[in-house]
């Protein structure tokens, strides 16, 4: 896959985990139960979905970032040797 691949399958997924929440609370946050301590949970629930999507997509995005990084800042081929191999 390449870098390109992984950076939209990432944007993808987290575009389509905050079209999921938005659609199951369209007219925004309306507790699911009379229950308080109900209502924390699910709100925690939500918070730890959007939350661990977020967190997957940086780490995906900075593993990209780095290895363009790497490559810009990399070596180049010693002078005088113009079919030089890493």
């Amino acid at each position: 896959m390449t870098e390109t691949d992984e950076f939209l399958r990432l944007m993808t997924h987290l575009v389509t985990t905050c079209r999921s929440v938005a659609e199951q609370y369209p007219n925004g946050w309306r507790p699911p139960s009379p229950d308080r301590s109900a209502d924390f949970g699910a709100c925690m629930a939500l918070i730890a979905e959007i939350s661990r999507t977020l967190n997957q997509t940086r780490r995906g995005l900075r593993r990209i970032s780095d290895g363009a990084r790497y490559r810009l800042h990399a070596p180049g081929p010693p002078a005088g040797l113009p079919y030089w191999r890493r």
